[in-house]
């Protein structure tokens, strides 16, 4: 996965995901809204087939690339629970 930030301040970064779509930011953009430091997490695409998607994250009182690399964080440990809980099943 490829990241462009485009905007970054103290409390807001814009940041276009290449090559990604609606599965990967729409998860992350649920796991960011959970978080009581995030004022707003979207992204928006013009065309999905063609233009690669910006991600606007604003956060209050925290660097939102700390936010956003937690949040990732939690996701990876998310799907590691789910791979491990997946394999007992189907033992």
């Amino acid at each position: 996965m490829n990241l462009k930030i485009i905007k970054k301040t103290e409390n807001q970064a814009i940041i276009e995901f290449v090559g990604e779509g609606h599965t990967i930011l729409n998860l992350l953009r649920t796991e960011l809204l959970a978080d009581e430091r995030v004022l707003m997490a979207t992204y928006d695409t013009k065309f999905p087939i063609m233009d690669n998607p910006v991600f606007r994250l604003t956060t209050s009182g925290v660097d939102p690339i700390v936010v956003l690399r937690e949040a990732t964080g939690r996701i990876i440990g998310q799907c590691e629970e789910f791979s491990r809980q997946y394999a007992e099943a189907v033992k």
